[in-house]
């Protein structure tokens, strides 16, 4: 009986850590609007080499707002969502103005940001190269999903 409680002890220690990573990568803070709450990971996370993403969930007074930020995208390169065959829509792309450096920003409806935080199989295409989302990131999205709604 001993052995049992410190074997299931044991497992809930070893599942706790990542949970507790996934809570301390998630903030929440005011604004950028009166009234807004943004909710963010605090430290992106890397797709490829060159290129990370942090993902990030907005609630404002008249509705939310769902977006990817990308980093280490060119102010040319084109940009899909894409889930085998099919292609997820993009709200809106917005660059860092000419002369100016700074993240690409990727904004999606509810439906997408959820289907990219649910299913493993969503791919980011920059250019001809293709990205899965790492796991660690879709469950810190679910997260932010969570506390947005």
């Amino acid at each position: 009986m001993l052995r049992r409680l410190l074997l299931v002890l044991l497992a809930l220690l070893l599942v706790s850590p990542p949970a507790a990573a996934q809570e301390a990568n998630v903030k929440t803070i005011e604004g950028p609007g009166a009234s807004e709450k943004t909710t963010l990971m605090a430290s992106p996370r890397p797709l490829t080499e060159e290129i990370s993403a942090r993902a990030v969930g907005v609630k404002a007074p008249n509705g939310t707002r769902w977006a990817l930020t990308l980093i280490g995208i060119g102010s040319a390169d084109s940009l899909k969502l894409t889930m085998g065959d099919q292609t997820l829509p993009i709200e809106d792309i917005r660059r860092p103005d000419k002369g100016e450096v700074g993240p690409t920003r990727l904004y999606v409806s509810q439906k997408t940001f959820l289907t990219i935080a649910e299913t493993s199989t969503v791919q980011l295409r920059v250019d001809s190269v293709k990205t899965g989302f790492p796991e660690q990131m879709r469950k810190e999205m679910q997260l932010i999903f969570e506390r947005v709604v």
